[in-house]
């Protein structure tokens, strides 16, 4: 089996979960900004507001990071972008919004990228690709999503951008759906002609499942990862990123920095 070398992992990329999230807001500019201080590369979701703009958050509902419970898909942009989206974090996190997709594109850096998760069907591709190609930065971007006609339609429309399927490890919460098998998303993922697969980190067995994807020709990311010994045996098996909560504590620990 392989060993974790941390001379040889360094091209893996560790990647912010929702931003810098164990230290502040999850999909807040401030999340984002400190997590591409950390490291590379950003995660975040994306859902539609009601007239259509992409809103940065991960819930149906604005509850759980702002108090206030409304449907992000029955509120227009500007209404919930009122919402404090900081303070549950802490006082210091006051006033900190739910951005916007524009917001966060704008605010990247040139030299780092952002991992986008699409919370919708393929109904959100449109408005996607139009912000995407208005702000000029399709080479930073990649894109992922548990639905695969979300993933399909994306690949179609922007072809040069890396797109992934996600692989839950339990059944979806709301339907009872089990999640595709191994073989099944790697079926799924070459039939859509799409980059690669992210794993839950407790859906991927083993190296010889990493193997089996790379030979596919497909990429292998893991998610959500704050365990040092979990991030090792994944970077150890050759995975191609690892996204974490608390990316500049452990590349520390992993002797990345």
């Amino acid at each position: 089996m392989a060993t974790f070398d941390k001379s040889s992992n360094t091209a893996a990329k560790i990647i912010a979960h929702r931003g810098s999230s164990h230290l502040a807001p999850e999909n807040t500019l401030a999340s984002l900004q400190l997590g591409w201080r950390e490291t590379t590369t950003c995660e975040l979701d994306i859902r539609p507001a009601l007239d259509g703009r992409l809103l940065v958050i991960h819930d149906a509902s604005t509850k759980r990071t702002t108090g206030i419970d409304l449907t992000v898909a029955e509120h227009p942009l500007r209404e919930l972008q009122q919402l404090d989206a900081g303070s549950w974090k802490g006082p210091q996190w006051k006033g900190e919004k739910l951005p916007s997709l524009e917001e966060v594109l704008a605010a990247m850096p040139a030299d780092k990228r952002l991992f986008i998760e699409i919370k919708a069907g393929p109904e959100i591709i449109p408005e996607l690709s139009r912000v995407i190609r208005a702000s000029g930065k399709e080479r930073q971007l990649w894109l992922q999503s548990f639905s695969l006609p979300a993933c399909l339609e994306a690949k179609k429309a922007l072809p040069a951008i890396p797109v992934h399927l996600l692989v839950a490890s339990r059944p979806d919460p709301l339907t009872g759906t089990p999640p595709p098998t191994l073989d099944e998303a790697i079926v799924q993922a070459k039939s859509a002609q799409l980059d690669g697969l992210n794993f839950h980190h407790a859906a991927l067995p083993d190296a010889a499942a990493v193997e089996k994807i790379h030979s596919a020709g497909l990429q292998i990311h893991v998610w959500t990862v704050d365990d040092v010994a979990d991030a090792k045996r994944l970077l150890g098996w050759g995975i191609d990123s690892l996204t974490t909560n608390r990316p500049g504590w452990l590349k520390t620990q992993l002797g990345l920095d």
